[in-house]
C-alpha cells in the first residue's frame, strides 16, 4: 500500500493543477498512509492492525494566516473486530511570531458504532457492541492548540478541546525534540499528557482526571524531497481516566506499539 502510495502520486502536483487551473495556485497538500499495531486516541484504544490514509490541502489565506482541509480514514484488519472511521477536519493556523494559533474543527464518523462490533472467539459469530459507545455513530469537536518551537529548547504544544457531541473537554500537554542524523533523517522524540473534563470518553465514575502519558520516538526518513517514510515505537500509559475503560478490553497499564507511514507532499 505504501509502495503504491509513492508511485501514485509522484505527479500529483501537476494533475491537480491541470484539473483546477488557476484555482490552484498557492495550494500545496500532502497525502500519506499508515500501518499501525495498535490504535489510541487520546489515550483511548480503538483497535488493533489498523491501515489509515489522510489527504490534507493547505492554502496561505493572508500573511501569517493558513487555512487546512483533511479527510483521515482508517480501519481495523484484525478479523475479531468490526472497527472503521473517516474524519472530515478544517483548520486555520495562525503564526503570530510568538508561536502559532491553530483553530480546528473535526466531524468523526464511526461507521460500525463508536466500539465497533467485537466476533465472539468461541462461536464466530458477531457480537454488537452494548451500552452507551454502541449507539454513538459520529462526534465533532472544537481544539485550540498553542505551539512554540522555543521552549527551553524543546517544542512545546497545549490543546484544549470541546467535544460537542457528548459535552465534554479534553486538556494536553507535550514537548519535543527533534535529532538530526546525518542530514537525510531525524529522530523525533515527544511526550504528552492528556486530562479529562467532565468525561471525555470515560465510560466509568472517572469525569475529571489524568487520561493518559504517551511516549514516542520517531524516525522521518527523506526517500525524496518530497516523500518521507516514518517508522515510530510509542508506550501509551493509561492513568486514572483511562485505567476503567481500557482495561474493558485488556489494555490497562502500559501498551507499547510501533508503525510505518509514508508521506507524499506536493
Amino acid at each position: 500500500m505504501l509502495a503504491a502510495l509513492a508511485a501514485g502520486t509522484m505527479n500529483s502536483s501537476a494533475q491537480l493543477e491541470t484539473l483546477l487551473g488557476d484555482q490552484f495556485e498557492g495550494v500545496t497538500g500532502e497525502i500519506s498512509a499508515g500501518f499501525d499495531t495498535q490504535y489510541f486516541y487520546r489515550g483511548l484504544w480503538f483497535g488493533d492492525d489498523t491501515a489509515w490514509t489522510n489527504i490534507a490541502l493547505s492554502k496561505e489565506i493572508c500573511e501569517n494566516l493558513t487555512g487546512t482541509v483533511n479527510v483521515f480514514y482508517t480501519d481495523v484488519i484484525e478479523n475479531d473486530l468490526d472497527y472503521s472511521e473517516a474524519n472530515f477536519g478544517a483548520n486555520l493556523s495562525w503564526d503570530s511570531g510568538a508561536g502559532t494559533f491553530d483553530l480546528s474543527f473535526v466531524h468523526f464518523q464511526f461507521f460500525d458504532g463508536f466500539a465497533g462490533d467485537f466476533t465472539d472467539s468461541t462461536t464466530g459469530l458477531e457480537v454488537d457492541s452494548v451500552g452507551t459507545a454502541a449507539d454513538q455513530r459520529d462526534a465533532s469537536e472544537f481544539a485550540l492548540t498553542y505551539s512554540t518551537e522555543d521552549f527551553y529548547g524543546f517544542s512545546a504544544h497545549l490543546t484544549a478541546a470541546w467535544d460537542v457531541r457528548i459535552d465534554a473537554g479534553y486538556l494536553e500537554a507535550g514537548i519535543a525534540q527533534s535529532i538530526d542524523l546525518a542530514g537525510f533523517a531525524t529522530l523525533d522524540l515527544s511526550a504528552l499528557l492528556g486530562y479529562s473534563l467532565e468525561g471525555y470518553y470515560t465510560f466509568d465514575d472517572a469525569e475529571n482526571g489524568f487520561t493518559h502519558a504517551l511516549f514516542a520516538a520517531e524516525l522521518p526518513i527523506a526517500l525524496k524531497d518530497n516523500v518521507t517514510l516514518t517508522p515510530y515505537v510509542a508506550a501509551n500509559l493509561s492513568l486514572e481516566a483511562r485505567d476503567g475503560t481500557n482495561s474493558g478490553v485488556d489494555r490497562d497499564g502500559t501498551e507499547v506499539f510501533y508503525g510505518v507511514n509514508l508521506a507524499v507532499s506536493f
